[in-house]
């Protein structure tokens, strides 16, 4: 943990630890021998397993390590590798050590940001908000009418939050956003100046003028889903627009209106949806991507990046190329346009 950009001073005990893990303490007892209550083994620390020591606390997904040169700290591991371990070292078995080490680093962070309704004095909020209890509202915040923020949510500075918005438990809401006609659930993190539930790009042209259509939906963002810097997510135009649980979604990343994104989706940075894209579950999408509106990407389906994509897919697809088509159609235009200019290479030499 680089101390100089987080430089945290509240220490997390074991119980604390086993408390997020969900994990007895019979379980710890089995796997360690320690002489003390767990609320007195304490951490100060997060680190790379080769730098584990005292009062630290780190994670091991692999064994290419030299074991013998660490002896001290808190280690979640799986069952299987407890054996490689130390005597002295703590260990935590868990079933997916790096999803457990990134679970405790966010209650870590929450912890630090949270301290009793900490609300800046250049926060404009309107006298019918309702604030739950630990929230941070940084400078220069506005908090529209009738808008709730639920407990344990940190609002950093120059956040723009409209009316009738809601944002529950544990949110983290970084510089710069502009929220509007939106429902955030529990644990959604919204990276700097993304702007979520503004008007879609929906227009109706006509011999005379281009007549923007005003949108009456609105964004609905499920719990746990995360969204990089400098995003822009549109709300509906008569429905809402709808992104699922424990979504990522990376900088840059466009999603028009009515788009609907089910749960586990991932998105890397400058993928652009445009309107009514419906994305199933457990989608990934490569940088770069762009997807014509009305399009349908079944779950489970892969998009290399900067793909080009104009048509549905089933369920399952492997999808690349521009246009984008199934990956093994794809890899075979590829080779024939390889062969196709061996072939007029050689033709040139003869000549």
């Amino acid at each position: 943990m680089n101390k100089h950009f987080f430089n945290f001073k509240i220490n997390i005990n074991l119980s604390e630890i086993l408390k997020v893990l969900d994990i007895s303490l019979n379980e710890i007892l089995s796997v360690n021998n320690i002489s003390c209550s767990p609320d007195k083994i304490y951490i100060n620390d997060f680190v790379p397993f080769k730098d584990l020591k005292v009062n630290s606390l780190s994670f091991l997904n692999n064994t290419n390590y030299d074991f013998h040169s660490i002896s001290s700290g808190l280690c979640i591991l799986e069952k299987k590798n407890i054996k490689f371990l130390h005597q002295n070292i703590i260990k935590i078995p868990f079933n997916n050590p790096k999803l457990g080490f990134s679970k405790l680093l966010d209650y870590y962070v929450l912890k630090n940001s949270s301290n009793n309704n900490i609300i800046h004095p250049t926060a404009i909020i309107d006298e019918t908000a309702k604030i739950g209890e630990n929230v941070n509202i940084g400078p220069f915040c506005l908090v529209g009418k009738r808008s709730v923020i639920d407990d344990n949510t940190y609002i950093a500075e120059r956040v723009s939050i409209s009316e009738d918005c809601m944002i529950g438990k544990n949110c983290i809401i970084e510089s710069g956003v502009v929220i509007e006609c939106s429902q955030l659930e529990d644990s959604v993190k919204v990276s700097s100046n993304s702007v979520l539930g503004k008007t879609g790009f929906g227009f109706v042209p006509n011999d005379y003028k281009t007549a923007l259509m005003p949108h009456i939906g609105g964004l609905l963002i499920g719990e746990g889903t995360f969204i990089g810097a400098g995003c822009t997510i549109d709300r509906g135009f008569i429905d809402d627009t709808i992104i699922g649980k424990s979504v990522m979604i990376d900088n840059q990343v466009h999603i028009g209106h009515n788009c609907i994104i089910e749960d586990l989706c991932i998105l890397a940075g400058q993928v652009g949806l445009s309107g009514s894209v419906y994305l199933e579950k457990n989608v990934i999408m490569g940088g770069d991507v762009s997807i014509k509106d009305n399009v349908t990407i079944g779950e489970n389906s892969i998009i290399a990046g900067a793909s080009k994509v104009f048509k549905s897919f089933p369920k399952n697809s492997v999808i690349g190329g521009n246009p984008a088509q199934n990956l093994k159609d794809w890899k075979k235009i590829i080779a024939s346009q390889r062969l196709n200019l061996k072939k007029n290479r050689f033709k040139t030499d003869d000549n």
